[in-house]
């Protein structure tokens, strides 16, 4: 198949999942035109006390980026951070446009190609990480609220978590076994140059991972925080008033289908799931959807505005 050939079906499967999503969504009673009248009759106080929270979410989160790469000041990491967001929230499989145009970004300012690759490794591993963790640490809050979770649940994470173990493994320096499971996916799948890319990749992280271990760890779990703060009063603004282990799981659902990003920035996906975790825990239909589409309306849509904004204003700049 030709590259336009895989992007028009990509484009195909990602109209077909926004479509699933929402006759998904509907089935399990969820009414759109209420949802849309809920968000609607918001006081002008929500928007601006929300977009505050988001944006002081994507500051604290600078800090990861910068422990990522030596030299990065904050504004230029905002600045990274919503330009490659735009470009990802756009395209379907958009990371990789949005990993370019950091490229491009970074090389201007100085930096050269292998600083900027271990700067996605350990920026984008320490994402990674925090998402495959944190299932175990919702399902293990829920037991302890006297929820039931499924068993299914508790393998699930689980197994995430040790998966999030080897990364952190590997970026100490540990990187054997996640070295010996690449070699076997490689061999699999009849692939060549995954084992050596790989370690090239993780060639030298360890060293900046344990100087900046503390700056990372501070910053996500400040990231995440402030993600959770913003979910919660996405909710609170339409009259829902969860409790916290129920917030938690749909934070943490939110956060890992961003993961599965084949339509931009997992939209639909990401949507659809969320609200089903919540439906699940007893929340009302209705209910979930707007304030899932409330959040999903700062984390996701306003990223493409001000991202390109912020583009345009490195384009002038140069």
């Amino acid at each position: 198949m030709s590259a336009r050939g895989r992007r028009t079906a990509l484009l195909l499967v990602a109209v077909g999942l926004v479509v699933w999503s929402a006759m998904h969504l509907s089935a399990l009673g969820a009414s759109w035109s209420q949802a849309w009248r809920m968000i609607a009759h918001l006081g002008w106080r929500w928007p601006l006390l929300l977009g505050a929270v988001w944006l002081l979410g994507l500051v604290v989160h600078t800090f990861v980026l910068t422990a990522s790469l030596p030299g990065l000041t904050h504004r230029r990491a905002l600045t990274l951070n919503l330009s490659g967001s735009a470009v990802s929230n756009v395209l379907p499989l958009g990371g990789v446009a949005g990993t370019a145009l950091n490229l491009g970004m970074v090389r201007g300012w100085g930096h050269t190609g292998l600083e900027f690759a271990r700067f996605v490794v350990v920026s984008k591993a320490w994402d990674l990480v925090a998402k495959l963790v944190m299932p175990l640490v919702a399902v293990a809050v829920l037991l302890l609220a006297d929820a039931d979770p499924g068993s299914l649940w508790l393998v699930c994470a689980t197994a995430s978590a040790v998966v999030g173990a080897l990364v952190v493994a590997a970026l100490l320096g540990r990187s054997l076994l996640l070295l010996r499971l690449v070699t076997l996916a490689e061999r699999l799948l009849r692939r060549r140059g995954w084992t050596a890319a790989t370690a090239a990749l993780l060639d030298g992280t360890d060293r900046l991972v344990r100087r900046r271990w503390a700056e990372l760890s501070w910053g996500m779990a400040g990231y995440w925080l402030l993600q959770g703060a913003l979910l919660w009063l996405c909710l609170e603004a339409i009259h829902v008033h969860l409790p916290f282990p129920v917030l938690l799981a749909g934070l943490v659902v939110e956060r890992l289908l961003t993961l599965a990003a084949i339509t931009p920035g997992g939209a639909g996906l990401v949507e659809a799931g969320t609200i089903a975790v919540f439906i699940a825990l007893g929340t009302d239909p209705t209910a979930a959807l707007a304030g899932v589409l409330l959040y999903r309306a700062f984390v996701f849509v306003a990223e493409i505005p001000v991202g390109g904004l912020a583009t345009a204003l490195w384009l002038l700049a140069r």
